[in-house]
């Protein structure tokens, strides 16, 4: 099993989403990143991450096609994508100490620091998993006190995703 990645495009349309989750519960399969963005065209582009042997993900593929709103099931490679995740957070209170060091931190992570008030910070950060999760962790849960994610968003290199 490893790490698999659908771009489904789809008619825009209420339940899309429930139907397409509908088809990963029903087989025990979780999902573990999601994300919906609307195409220039009007059709939305659902990005799923989740774990499969090559039996299961074809299995998925032909099950999502069969969805009346589904055009389109890509199985998309890592390594021929484009990954991208947004993150923001609030820490606690910080002392002036502590509020430095985490601007520090933040900013040589290529974060940026969006908001301060009364002790507590408002940062972002935006890159690959690995960059998100690396500054997350050398916060600290400690740290953090709130932490919101766009789940991870692909793209292919290719003009066209491997079917």
């Amino acid at each position: 099993m490893r790490t698999r990645i659908f771009s489904v495009l789809c008619e825009n349309v209420a339940g899309v989403m429930m139907r397409v989750s509908r088809c990963f519960t029903r087989r025990q399969i979780n999902m573990d990143s999601i994300t919906v963005g609307i195409e220039p065209s009007g059709l939305a582009r659902i990005i799923i991450l989740f774990q499969a042997d090559d039996k299961m993900t074809a299995f998925m593929r032909k099950i999502l096609l069969r969805l009346e709103p589904i055009l389109e099931v890509q199985v998309l490679e890592p390594e021929n994508s484009i990954a991208r995740e947004i993150c923001l957070f609030k820490t606690r209170k910080l002392e002036e100490e502590e509020m430095s060091e985490t601007i520090r931190l933040v900013q040589s992570a290529g974060g940026k620091v969006l908001e301060i008030r009364e002790g507590s910070l408002i940062g972002e950060i935006g890159g690959n998993h690995e960059e998100v999760e690396r500054l997350l962790s050398s916060l600290g849960q400690g740290m953090l006190k709130e932490v919101a994610r766009s789940g991870q968003v692909y793209l292919s290199r290719n003009n066209r995703g491997s079917s």
